[in-house]
């Protein structure tokens, strides 16, 4: 697995407010993920769905994204609000709805060394602060791109 940037749009300058990340097959059902050519993974479906298992499934990594923003936020608000956590942990669960291909449900359960009475409402107000739970419970467009390689390379050698 070569540490070589999959794409490179992924390296040029983008605003405060754009994320970017490139995506490369690798033939099966694994992928290479780029991370501002910083953070490489590889993405892969189980032996069950025709993979091998070499990396986490895009469904996982959903989870592992709304999973970590909300734990991040959480410590975050703890912070603002000088609450001090030694723990902080999030299990993300998900139903899968297989008649409209997506999930039905995602299911946070956010675990601290706080009481009871504490954490609640600190959950509750970094909730507000988690980009990715907001942006799936208010929904997103995805813009889909067609973009051939082989117009690309046909011009380049005329």
């Amino acid at each position: 697995m070569s540490n070589e940037p999959v794409n490179d749009t992924v390296n040029e300058p983008v605003r405060s407010n754009e994320r970017r990340v490139g995506v490369q097959w690798l033939g099966g059902y694994r992928t290479q993920i780029d991370v501002r050519g910083v953070h490489f993974m590889q993405g892969d479906e189980t032996p069950q769905y025709g993979g091998e298992d070499t990396g986490p499934m895009p469904t996982e990594l959903l989870l592992a994204a709304v999973g970590t923003c909300m734990c991040l936020a959480v410590a975050h608000v703890a912070k603002k609000r000088r609450i001090e956590i030694k723990q902080l942990s999030v299990d993300a669960d998900a139903e899968k709805d297989m008649q409209a291909f997506r999930f039905r449900d995602i299911y946070l359960k956010i675990h601290a060394d706080l009481p009871q009475e504490q954490l609640g409402p600190l959950v509750e107000q970094a909730s507000k602060y988690c980009f990715v739970s907001n942006t799936i419970t208010a929904g997103c467009n995805v813009h889909f791109a067609a973009e051939s390689m082989l117009a690309a390379t046909t011009e380049g050698a005329a």
